[in-house]
C-alpha cells in the first residue's frame, strides 16, 4: 500500500471480507473496534427500494456499535466512496480497537433515512457473515440475527450477492 492510507470503519456489509475484498482487493484489515454512543440500524434507503445498515449517535455510552477497521490507499477510499454514493456522508469517527488502541477513522452515516422498509434477506446475511467472521460479541450477533427482512423479488440478484461465499 502506498501513498496516504485511510482507515474504514466497516459495520455493515463491508465488514463481510469476501464482499469487501471482492470490491477493494488491496484493502488490508487493520482489526476489529467498537464505537461507542452510537447504535446499529437498518435505516438507510437504497436505490434497490431496501434497506440497509446505518448506525445513529446516542447519548448512552453503553451503546456499541462493532465493526472492522480496513486500511485502503487513495484510489481504495475514491472507489468506495462511489460504491457507497451519494446517499451516505463519509463521516470522521474515533474507535477503539480490540487491543485498546484508539484510532481515526472514516465511515458512511447515511443521509437517506428510512423506517418503514426492510432489508433483504441477503444483505443481512452479509452483516451476519461479517460480525460471525470477526467474532462480535453474542448478543450483537443474535441483534443481527433476528433483524427482521424480505425476500428479494430479483432472486438472481440474491444468487449473485451470496455467491461470494462459495468462492
Amino acid at each position: 500500500m502506498r501513498g496516504i492510507t485511510f482507515y474504514n470503519f466497516a459495520f455493515g456489509s463491508n465488514m463481510s471480507s469476501p464482499r469487501l475484498f471482492a470490491r477493494l482487493p488491496q484493502a488490508k484489515k487493520v482489526g476489529v473496534a467498537q464505537l461507542s454512543s452510537f447504535e446499529l440500524k437498518f435505516s438507510m434507503l437504497s436505490t434497490d427500494g431496501s434497506a440497509k445498515c446505518n448506525i445513529h449517535q446516542t447519548s448512552n455510552t453503553q451503546d456499541v456499535v462493532f465493526g472492522v477497521v480496513y486500511a485502503l490507499d487513495e484510489c481504495e477510499q475514491a472507489l468506495l466512496d462511489e460504491v457507497e454514493g451519494a446517499r451516505y456522508d463519509r463521516t470522521e469517527v474515533t474507535v477503539q480497537l480490540r487491543s485498546g488502541e484508539y484510532v481515526s477513522a472514516y465511515c458512511y452515516i447515511a443521509n437517506t433515512l428510512i423506517t418503514t422498509q426492510l432489508p433483504f434477506d441477503w444483505y443481512v446475511q452479509h452483516v451476519y457473515a461479517g460480525a460471525l467472521e470477526h467474532h462480535f460479541p453474542t448478543s450483537y450477533l443474535a441483534r443481527i440475527k433476528e433483524q427482521a427482512s424480505v425476500i428479494d423479488r430479483q432472486a438472481q440478484r440474491k444468487e449473485t450477492e451470496l455467491s461470494i461465499y462459495t468462492k
